[in-house]
């Protein structure tokens, strides 16, 4: 249930938060027992110098709170603002990779976290106290921190709007997400891939289809756990629809093949859907999202043509790797046979998927068209001899959607010496 934790922190933003503000309230509790019951025994365990009187720290306590109550409506204004670039410079489906970063959500948490420890230390400031306290040092403390985490959070935001930072560590998310696919969790677990659906002799099963009983995108699927249901029942448990499809109530989302009698568990636990698609294990949606920032860029409100072309290059680096992986079914198996089987999207639909846009709308733009060549050379250079000609043959497409007209000489020597070199490493 790893991942389905990690979808759950991720729509749910307020959790972290919350946690830095259970922790907050912890320590207060611990420093208002310790100044309230055991002031004399304080007074001599620690240092004079880290001890305050009481007025003292109401007036730290006071001054930390609303310094704080101020940074946290900063912080929540500075996010807005990046949230309207990243909807209008890129794309709305990126406004997602800001707000649950991990830095945005902790430094509202910090924030969070140290109001809440000023205003309970503050309420339980007496002046009747005996002794002097230690909730006014600790409060500097957390103000010093604060204040760290402010700073490190201008940084953070002037980082997170420059685009080829969101491009690169949506590469780097997305790269995370194909290297995990194929990852054996299990023991006894063997992954493949293959483009035949499997032969797996069902004549002795029976066959029940369970349907969705919602509608939305499927979001997250817990492989590993329906592999330990099909091997623990002795099922063969078929996927229908793949990750990251919209799927409507009463769509078949399973082929629950078993023999005997069918097993009780409620198999829709081990499906996720939502409104929107997440990469955690959708590869294709990382690879769309990078597609919208580069289309963005081409647009005649932005015409940025330098963004799109970094766009197009780690879009060949990332399929580069994902083209390794090509076939319309992955198998997860065991010693004995496959127990759960899920239909994926072929390499050929994933290429036109991720490139009829871009051509269409940069068809008329050499610098564009070079740049699709050096990506589907960078393609063919990671992979072996049946994709490089299966994207040799996918060129002939992008060539025919370019338009030639729009070119000089000098374009077109540069273009042709661009399709040379993908010939040579294609077919040679």
């Amino acid at each position: 249930m790893f991942y389905n934790l990690i979808l759950k922190v991720k729509k749910n933003i307020w959790l972290l938060p919350s946690a830095y503000c259970l922790v907050a309230s912890l320590l207060a509790m611990i420093v208002i027992w310790l100044d309230t019951v055991h002031g004399q025994k304080i007074e001599t365990a620690i240092p004079p110098t880290l001890l305050i009187s009481v007025d003292l720290a109401q007036n730290i306590l006071g001054i930390l709170a609303a310094a704080l109550l101020t940074m946290i409506a900063i912080t929540f204004s500075t996010i807005m603002v990046v949230l309207t670039t990243y909807s209008s410079q890129f794309s709305p489906r990126t406004l997602s990779d800001f707000v649950t970063n991990q830095v945005t959500m902790r430094v509202l948490g910090v924030y969070m976290g140290g109001f809440v420890y000023s205003i309970l230390a503050l309420l339980f400031m007496r002046e009747d106290l005996e002794y002097e306290v230690m909730a006014g040092t600790i409060g500097v403390l957390i103000s010093i921190v604060c204040l760290a985490f402010f700073a490190y959070f201008i940084h953070h935001v002037a980082t997170s709007i420059q685009v080829n930072k969101l491009i690169s560590e949506l590469t780097r998310q997305t790269l995370k997400t194909s290297h995990e696919r194929l990852k054996s969790k299990v023991k006894g677990q063997v992954v493949t891939i293959t483009n035949e659906k499997p032969d797996i002799s069902l004549e002795n099963y029976m066959v029940e289809e369970v349907k969705s009983r919602t509608f939305g995108y499927i979001q997250l699927i817990e492989y590993n756990h329906l592999y330990k249901l099909a091997k623990k029942h002795d099922l063969v448990i078929e996927i229908i629809p793949p990750i990251g499809t919209f799927v409507t109530t009463n769509k078949v989302l399973f082929n629950l093949y078993y023999k005997g009698e069918k097993p009780s568990e409620n198999i829709h636990k081990f499906i996720e859907l939502g409104n929107e698609r997440t990469i955690l294990q959708d590869v294709d949606f990382g690879v769309q999202k990078i597609v919208e920032v580069t289309l963005r860029a081409l647009s005649p409100g932005i015409n940025d043509p330098n963004t799109a072309i970094d766009g197009i290059l780690h879009i060949g680096k990332l399929l580069g790797t994902a083209c390794k992986h090509d076939g319309s079914y992955i198998l997860y198996s065991d010693s004995k046979r496959v127990r759960v089987f899920s239909s994926k999207i072929t390499i050929d639909e994933l290429l036109y998927a991720t490139f009829y846009q871009i051509c269409h709308y940069g068809r008329d733009d050499t610098s564009i068209m070079l740049a699709t060549y050096e990506a589907l050379i960078m393609i063919a250079e990671e992979n072996d001899e049946l994709m490089k000609k299966k994207i040799w043959e996918f060129s002939r497409y992008l060539y025919k959607s370019f338009n030639k007209e729009v070119c000089q000489e000098l374009d077109l020597q540069y273009l042709n010496e661009k399709i040379a070199d993908l010939r040579e490493i294609t077919v040679g």
